[in-house]
């Protein structure tokens, strides 16, 4: 889940009667007074293991807890501040036996991750710093834990599925279902790879496979049958897409020429910065002929038909909305402020300007509205969130919502716009509030929804329930709340950043591990109806 702190492409979300429970938990931040026991009223929270605890992940269903503790910190130049080698233990999340899974396992993203479809836990234990290499070790949902292979750098499942596809000495294997790896013939010094629909048995390949070292690299496209062919030489960035096409971008002189392979092949343009496919494929978004000091021009085509159209020029980002077959992006790019004017267009929108000196926007998941962040000297200097109307007539301006805004995110379900406001400790606690979608009525005012805030996000499962974190001032870690309705529960404090997770198959619960002294460990909330 996303953590919202000041932009979000990762961000996100009341009150009355709530205003007083928020401002006694950053009370609580801020207070000097002797250390809790234990949290006091709200949800109760569960310890299922004691001790030191560096990290929590939740199975799918929600009925697993994968726990790293028992940790030794790690030293490298280049390692991020806090990684760890630790023991993984695998625990029910309804209490249980905690099962010892392996030893050493890193705590970098890539060292721990379950099956998006069942409960299967794939860790790299034994872990090398140096050569960034571990042990892959399985364990099932009940099952004894067992190696897959040794000397592995890379390990993903593919998408929906329980097969799991790893890197073992420059070499790509496949454990399908939990059964014994099998290599990919053809296939060695892999660096990266995609699995596509093709995997599952739909349209267009299984993999895209880059083989070789990132700046010339090989790159294979492996089809259902498993069997690998050559696609191409100096590769840089690829893609797959629904429908079966896929793309990438292959050297050419002092740049990349962008390729479309799948329904129909071409070459599509030249010095390509970057591209992306429509959430259902169908069109294909390029930035092409830039050049040294220049951005370059955003392209717009159809993946199985000709046709090629220019919707702006000098454009330095781009995204496409979640549901709808529209993007946007920022043209007249300054790259040294990372600034420029908001745009939006797609297949069954002409393209509009909506507001300059723009360095961060959102689409609605619908792509029906716009929301930005806009530098601005009117009335003094202020960054204003402001939201436009993508199917409004053309000359309909963008309106303001707020003022001085630090972060903001449309809900899951487009019908909220929720932003932070009025901010203090350089972001640390902001004000959340949250607008309609389609803006205010004449008179209305944004709803208040927490106060002192440092981050919000949505539960996957329900758009209208926010996980809700508060920054403590005695040590780095956070007071938790859950809200929803216009009402928050308290959830509990010095909970270690990063940790909180609702868990499968409601959100009724939630996860998370406590830091303070007296109350290391694992812990499960029972949250109200």
């Amino acid at each position: 889940m996303d953590r919202h702190r000041t932009t979000p492409r990762r961000p996100r979300r009341g009150l009355t009667g709530a205003a007083a429970l928020a401002l006694a938990l950053a009370a609580a931040s801020c207070s000097a007074r002797k250390e809790p026991e234990s949290a006091a009223g709200g949800a109760a929270g569960r310890a299922l293991l004691r001790g030191p605890v560096r990290a929590v992940k939740a199975s799918a269903d929600g009925a697993w807890l994968a726990v790293l503790e028992g940790c030794n910190e790690a030293r490298g130049q280049f390692l991020p501040p806090r990684t760890a080698s630790c023991d993984l233990r695998l625990v029910p999340s309804a209490g249980g036996e905690a099962r010892r899974v392996a030893g050493a396992v890193t705590t970098l993203p890539h060292g721990l991750l379950w099956s998006p479809a069942g409960a299967t836990l794939a860790a790299l234990g034994d872990y090398d710093y140096p050569t960034a290499r571990g042990t892959l070790v399985v364990a099932r949902a009940g099952g004894a834990p067992r190696t897959l292979g040794t000397a592995v750098s890379f390990a993903g499942f593919a998408p929906g599925t329980e097969d799991l596809l790893f890197v073992a000495d420059g070499r790509l294997l496949v454990s399908r279902g939990g059964g014994e790896p099998e290599p990919v013939a053809g296939l060695d010094r892999v660096g990266s790879l995609e699995a596509g629909p093709g995997w599952g048995g739909g349209d267009g390949p299984a993999l895209l496979v880059r083989q070789g070292a990132s700046a010339g690299a090989a790159l294979s496209v492996v089809g259902a049958d498993g069997r690998a062919r050559r696609v191409a030489e100096r590769s840089g960035d690829y893609a797959l897409a629904p429908g079966g096409a896929y793309a990438y971008t292959v050297q050419d002189g002092g740049g990349y020429a962008l390729h479309l392979a799948g329904p129909r092949q071409a070459v599509l343009g030249k010095d390509v910065q970057a591209f992306a496919f429509s959430r259902d494929g169908r069109a294909l978004a390029f930035l092409a002929d830039a050049t040294p000091g220049k951005q370059g021009d955003l392209h717009l085509v159809l993946a199985a038909k000709p046709g090629d159209a220019v919707l702006a020029r000098d454009v330095g980002e781009l995204r496409w909305a979640q549901r709808a077959p529209r993007l946007a992006w920022l043209e007249r790019f300054d790259a040294r402020v990372r600034s420029g004017t908001a745009g939006a267009g797609g297949l069954d929108l002409p393209s509009r300007t909506y507001g300059a000196n723009v360095t961060d926007l959102e689409l609605s998941a619908d792509g029906k509205r716009l929301a930005f962040l806009q530098h601005t000297t009117r009335g003094g200097y202020s960054v204003d969130l402001m939201l436009a109307q993508l199917d409004a007539p053309p000359g309909t301006a963008a309106v303001q919502v707020a003022q001085g805004a630090f972060g903001f995110s449309f809900s899951p379900d487009a019908r909220w716009l929720y932003y932070r406001t009025r901010c203090v400790r350089n972001g640390e606690g902001c004000d959340v509030e949250r607008v309609p979608a389609e803006g205010l009525a004449a008179g209305a005012k944004p709803e208040r929804v927490v106060d002192g805030a440092k981050s919000f996000e949505y539960d996957p499962r329900d758009p209208g329930r926010l996980l809700v974190t508060w920054q403590r001032m005695d040590r780095d870690a956070l007071d938790v709340g859950v809200w929803k309705d216009g009402k928050l529960t308290r959830v509990d404090t010095y909970v270690l950043p990063g940790s909180a997770q609702f868990l499968g198959p409601d959100s009724r619960r939630l996860a998370y591990a406590v830091l303070h002294e007296k109350r290391q460990g694992a812990y499960v909330a029972e949250l109200p109806p």
